[in-house]
């Protein structure tokens, strides 16, 4: 039967153009993608290195590891405050800043607008109109959220605002690197540092998976250290623009009633990571517990074999992670993904299930304890802007070990078992999220 010209034209019609213009969008956007992740090494190879014969952490010879090999400073500093209950947090925050004297230098990664970004402003407010001198030294990433109008309210009162590394299309890709530091410096005599944004998450009604407030903690220190950590501080400023008189800071303290700490700082790089030896070296160097807590958990081959190596030495080894209750599914679905040569081995995995775990600690032996901001994965390692303080310390490590232990209660912990019957999709999506392993 012969075919009429109509269905003839109709059959051979090309697609419309707007569905070649979607295919060509979605190439190119699949290719900036790999492009990107080319560029920011998601295929760098990783270097494979071993450490042996750690000494402990009570033997001088570890100080000197610390100080060589992972770059850390020492110095020495008193605990004074210890808050683990999110209220609690931030009214010692609010507390500290109605304290100040004559100057509040305020570093951060994370703001998002509500109640906690409301009292948080109106405390500043409060101080800066006093006459204080406020310096706030915010990522921009971490803080997009919040609106233009709330910065200018604070700078129109004189409070000096800066960006830790604004988009700049002479180096796009730097803006992959953060500063994660988290620390409120008081008139340069007393710090609070830890794990908590000022933000509403931290209260646990910002996802519907969080039932409980998150869990993290803050410490605060007088002391050497907080001389130390203002310098960290002003290197920052000034990295971000700000203007620098050490005439104003930078103020010496006395060492009586303090103990020796060490911090230790990562600056960005794509060469090795101070953090991660320092987190090595204190894997390697337990002789009966590792207790580590970390939300995000993704370690590289020479971790995972460094935890395997305190395992096989008889060493208790413990991590603390998130469940479920995750602001990042894909890095949970990653970290869930290494998991399997860890449980065959021996170490306890446990995710807590309330809420998010925010909170990030190193806990050795009876009394060595590392705190801050860096979690165990690439972005800590190689992206971010870290900062940790550690020390053997007793009564701090007492109060890590009791935080531990009461987060572990309402969390599940994990089998091989658990692990390898996980389902099919949940496989699939952590072998997928691993690809991208080295850009979180």
């Amino acid at each position: 039967m012969p075919i009429s010209q109509t269905e003839s034209d109709s059959d051979g019609e090309p697609p419309p153009v707007w569905l070649w213009w979607l295919g060509g969008v979605l190439v190119i956007a699949v290719l900036a993608l790999v492009g990107y992740g080319y560029l920011r090494g998601i295929f760098r190879a990783e270097a494979d290195y071993a450490i042996a014969n750690v000494p402990s952490t009570d033997d001088p010879r570890f100080a000197l590891s610390m100080e060589g090999l992972a770059d850390s400073a020492d110095t020495t500093g008193r605990l004074i405050g210890f808050w683990h209950n999110v209220d609690d947090i931030y009214a010692a925050r609010l507390a500290a800043i109605q304290s100040a004297d004559h100057l509040i230098q305020y570093e951060t990664y994370f703001m998002t607008p509500g109640r906690r970004a409301d009292a948080f402003a109106e405390a500043i407010t409060d101080r800066a109109l006093a006459g204080i001198q406020v310096q706030l030294l915010l990522d921009h990433q971490g803080t997009s959220d919040m609106p233009a109008k709330y910065w200018r309210r604070l700078r129109n009162i004189g409070v000096e605002v800066q960006f830790f590394r604004q988009p700049s299309w002479r180096a796009p890709l730097d803006y992959n690197s953060r500063s994660h530091r988290k620390q409120l410096i008081i008139d340069g005599k007393k710090v609070l540092i830890g794990g908590a944004g000022i933000s509403d998450f931290w209260d646990g009604v910002a996802f519907d998976h969080d039932t409980a407030p998150w869990a993290d903690f803050e410490l605060a220190y007088e002391g050497e250290v907080v001389s130390l950590l203002q310098g960290k501080f002003l290197q920052n400023w000034v990295y971000a623009g700000g203007e620098l008189d050490l005439a104003k800071g930078i103020h010496r303290v006395q060492r009586e009633g303090s103990v020796p700490l060490f911090i230790t700082d990562d600056t960005s790089s794509l060469g090795e990571s101070s953090i991660r030896l320092l987190m090595q070296l204190a894997m390697l160097s337990a002789r009966r517990r590792l207790w580590i807590g970390s939300p995000y958990f993704v370690p590289d081959g020479n971790t995972v074999r460094a935890l395997i190596s305190a395992r096989e030495k008889g060493v208790d080894v413990r991590v603390l992670t998130m469940g479920s209750a995750t602001d990042k599914r894909i890095v949970h679905l990653a970290s869930r993904g290494l998991y399997g040569p860890l449980l065959r081995a021996g170490i306890k995995i446990c995710e807590h299930q309330p809420s998010m775990l925010h909170a990030k600690f190193v806990l050795v032996d009876d009394d060595w304890v590392s705190t801050g901001s860096a979690n165990f994965d690439p972005r800590s390692y190689f992206h971010n802007d870290e900062l940790n303080i550690s020390g053997i310390y007793p009564e701090l490590a007492e109060k890590i070990e009791q935080f531990f232990l009461d987060t572990v209660a309402n969390s599940y912990c994990l089998s091989y078992a658990d692990w390898q019957n996980r389902p099919r999709l949940e496989k699939v999506q952590g072998h997928l999220a691993l690809l991208f392993k080295n850009l979180m």
